[in-house]
């Protein structure tokens, strides 16, 4: 079954490496318009925004540890 993401922005945490990547590849793929990636890894995280850009998905990657009551918010305002 395919699953298209075509005009869909993302938020997709965890996604500088295993699972959290593998899904941002995905919706990449899938057609999503834009992704906003997190992960605790600056440099991963650049790094896969490239990457997913250059597949046609324009990404941003945040910074964000969510052990931190706090994160969920900023990444909600980030979002809008």
């Amino acid at each position: 079954m395919e699953v298209r993401l075509d005009g869909k922005v993302l938020l997709i945490t965890g996604s500088t490496q295993g699972i959290g990547r593998a899904i941002a590849w995905t919706a990449a793929r899938s057609g999503a318009e834009a992704l906003l990636i997190t992960g605790r890894n600056r440099q991963r995280g650049e790094a896969v925004a490239a990457e997913l850009s250059a597949m046609g998905a324009p990404s941003a990657f945040l910074a964000a540890d969510l052990g931190d009551p706090e994160t969920p918010a900023l990444l909600a305002a980030a979002c809008t």
